[in-house]
């Protein structure tokens, strides 16, 4: 069986969170501080004993801000079990109709202001009341903290990964081949001299210190023959060498490995999982993909095998990732939502090619607070000076900026909207207009269509090209003529010679742009070029093209200008904090 789905409320930050489990591996994506640990810790109250040393110990703190310490309601639902499990849950049995039934797991926790603790009460089923008590004989769940310490699980002990895995790797009737060896290495080692001279020191000692009659008989033995306290001694050598030699980001594979070979070796649990935080932790990129890859291997709808519940801060295992295993953390407007891809009605084909465009730096969209979009390599590198020549800043505004690379932006719009990701977004693109005030382009005007079904979203466009635009301005001609003659002079030189023969914005414009893309010269130098020539200029806010304006007002990056209804002048109200602090300190603001 497995889990489907996790209800929180009034969890820290949390006011009402579902979390929706895709099949298979889960990797839950987010920013600092969106409530990723809370989702982690309420899975550790649920599915691990309260004996369990990895089981969640609540106080005060874990109550949600502002309640006046609200009930902590927490519930876990799951599905895909066969009989079998059904028998070991009848006390957590929810009927869904057709026969069929779910196993839910329920847990208030109260705060007891009189004592300053906590009360956990547990409950299965949909009546309060339902007993628990037996059913963690049939979980197995392993929880793995971010930045751990896997040398102190892999450290000999009872508690040891290694001592587990062995456990359960080995039958009862096994036991006395290892007691057997243990024996024998003991009765040889016990007839070794130096133990033999060590051995009858210590009993002279002994008998000198208590006399004869109290003195106990001391025997040196290498281990204590017991099956448990065997396995118990055993550690990894890596290469001939202790693990405690071992690389950091290493060890973490270890342990790691050892934990899902323990739980893959327990078919008897009816529900495996490892809940891991940050598995990226001390890995270069290619092991965090090679791990990441192991995870969906693990966790294969087929092979039901064990559930991986993984939370991550990396881009790069949020783009490895199957799209279908993302879970998106969002904290907007000071509410936190949780959007599962697996749930998002998206057209089979469009999902594929999402899966293919996401690469690391895409794959920010899932952490991002408010999102810049943009076509191409041009925009990508002259945004940031523009936003800075009209008096804002991206960073400061939190805005993350992602280049589409030509890509098809429908299909990444399935992912945004009121009940998916709800962060501000805002998309740059071509008109491609035949002329400035001709009709926009069939793609770009179902691209603005769209605004009407996505609330969240501002699609601007240019009348032609981002290029176009720009050398529409009398002030940014010039530099843009300045850098195109750096990656060709000649042709650069005789364009800006019959540029000033042309009188009107629109005909210097289309000029430039006709001669710039039949030299075939690339868009990523020129904007370099640009960019560097524009950072030593001292430009007005005003030469940054109205629509570029209008997505940074939408994004919160620029005050947005509204009309005063008295007096038809054109202000500047309600600035947001992003906004006032982008523009401290700009002279020409």
């Amino acid at each position: 069986m497995r889990l489907r789905e996790l209800t929180i409320k009034n969890f820290r930050k949390i006011e009402d969170l579902t979390v929706t489990f895709p099949k298979g591996l889960c990797v839950i994506v987010g920013e600092n501080n969106t409530g990723k640990t809370a989702i982690v810790d309420a899975l550790r109250l649920m599915l691990f004993s309260g004996r369990d040393y990895d089981a969640l110990r609540l106080d005060e703190e874990d109550f949600r801000t502002g309640t006046d310490f609200a009930p902590i309601e927490l519930s876990c639902t799951f599905c895909d079990q066969n009989d079998e499990d059904e028998v070991h849950f009848q006390e957590c049995l929810v009927d869904i109709g057709g026969g069929k039934f779910e196993i839910r797991l329920n847990a208030r926790v109260e705060f007891n202001k009189t004592t300053r603790n906590p009360k956990v009460k547990m409950w299965g089923g949909e009546t309060e009341g339902g007993h628990v008590g037996s059913i963690y004989e049939h979980l197995a769940a392993v929880y793995l903290q971010p930045l751990r310490d896997p040398e102190s699980g892999l450290r000999p002990s009872r508690h040891s990964q290694v001592s587990r895995l062995l456990d359960s790797l080995t039958d009862e009737d096994q036991y006395d081949e290892f007691v057997t060896i243990a024996k024998d290495a003991n009765t040889k080692i016990r007839e070794l001299d130096p133990v033999k001279s060590a051995r009858d020191d210590l009993n002279t000692q002994m008998s000198s210190i208590a006399g004869d009659q109290l003195a106990q008989k001391t025997e040196l033995i290498f281990a204590d023959p017991t099956f448990h306290r065997i396995i118990a001694g055993l550690q990894p050598e890596i290469e001939n060498l202790p693990f405690s030699l071992n690389g950091l980001g290493y060890n973490n594979l270890i342990f790691t490995s050892a934990t899902l070979a323990t739980l893959k070796r327990s078919p008897h649990f009816s529900f495996r999982s490892i809940v891991i935080e940050e598995p990226e932790a001390h890995l270069h990129p290619q092991l965090q993909v090679l791990l990441l890859q192991y995870f969906s291997k693990v966790a294969a709808v087929e092979s039901g095998e064990v559930q991986v519940i993984a939370s991550s801060h990396s881009p790069i295992l949020a783009s490895q990732a199957p799209i279908d295993s993302i879970v998106s953390l969002q904290e907007y407007e000071g509410k936190v939502s949780a959007i599962s891809v697996c749930s998002i009605d998206m057209d089979a084909e469009m999902k594929k090619k999402l899966q293919r465009y996401l690469d690391s730096t895409r794959a920010e969209l899932f952490f991002a607070r408010r999102i810049l979009m943009v076509e191409g390599i041009s925009e990508a590198l002259l945004l940031p000076v523009l936003v800075k020549i009209a008096c804002g800043d991206l960073k400061q505004s939190a805005v993350t900026l992602i280049n589409a690379d030509g890509l098809n932006f429908n299909c990444f719009l399935p992912l945004f909207g009121e009940t998916k990701i709800a962060v501000p977004i805002a998309i740059l693109t071509d008109g491609d207009a035949p002329s400035v005030g001709g009709p926009l382009s069939a793609t770009a005007t179902q691209l603005k269509a769209q605004e009407g079904t996505i609330q969240n979203l501002r699609v601007e466009c240019c009348a032609r090209t981002f290029e176009h635009e720009l050398a529409r301005s009398s002030e940014l001609l010039p530099l843009m003529l300045q850098a195109f003659k750096i990656l060709r002079p000649v042709v650069g030189a005789n364009l800006e010679s019959n540029i000033q023969s042309l009188t009107s914005d629109d005909q210097k414009a289309d000029a430039f742009l006709s001669e710039f893309l039949n030299s075939r010269a690339s868009k990523g130098l020129f904007a370099q070029e640009l960019a560097t020539l524009l950072e030593n200029e001292s430009l007005q806010p005003t030469v940054v093209p109205d629509y570029i304006r209008k997505a940074l007002q939408f994004l919160s990056v620029l005050n947005s200008p509204t009309n005063d209804e008295s007096t038809g002048n054109s202000s500047r109200t309600n600035p947001s904090p992003a906004a006032n602090q982008a523009t401290e300190g700009c002279d020409i603001c």
